[in-house]
This record gives C-alpha cells, sequence and structure tokens, in this order.
C-alpha cells in the first residue's frame, strides 16, 4: 500500500463515519495538525503509532505482505497500488 492509498483510506473512512477532521483527531487522541497531514499524505512525517491510533478508530489495520509480490485479486479490488 502507498502512503498516498493509505491517506485516501485516512479520508474514506473518516467521512464513512460522518466525522469531521477535527472530530477524528480527537477519537484518536492526537492533535489536528497532525491528523491533517495524514490525510494530506504527509504520513511518512507522522510516527507509526500515531497512524495506528488513527487506524484503530476506524477499524482499520496495516498489513506487511512480502515486497515484489504480485497483488492478490482482494487487494486489486480494493484499489491498491504498488
Amino acid at each position: 500500500m502507498s502512503l498516498m492509498h493509505l491517506s485516501e483510506t485516512i479520508v474514506h473512512a473518516r467521512k464513512k463515519k460522518g466525522w469531521n477532521q477535527t472530530e477524528a483527531a480527537k477519537y484518536a487522541g492526537i492533535s489536528l495538525n497532525t491528523y491533517r497531514r495524514m490525510e494530506d499524505g504527509f504520513i511518512d512525517e507522522v510516527g507509526i503509532t500515531k497512524v495506528n491510533e488513527v487506524l484503530e478508530i476506524f477499524g482499520l489495520e496495516m498489513a506487511l505482505r512480502e515486497k515484489g509480490r504480485p497483488l492478490t485479486l482482494e487487494e486489486l479490488q480494493r484499489g491498491e497500488t504498488y
């Protein structure tokens, strides 16, 4: 999963909950500025713990996969890219 796809996933999950960015940041226990950076695609500048806290409030988790492995049908259906 690319960082941009992760950002898009976070935005989609927030909108699905009907929350604004302020609410999402509050529920995740992080600053609004940090939350906005995640949605804007600057996740690489945010610690992994904070990313996991945001994913947790949306019922999401990160998964590891072998680098260079072809995407599975499920990953392709979710719109994932390298």
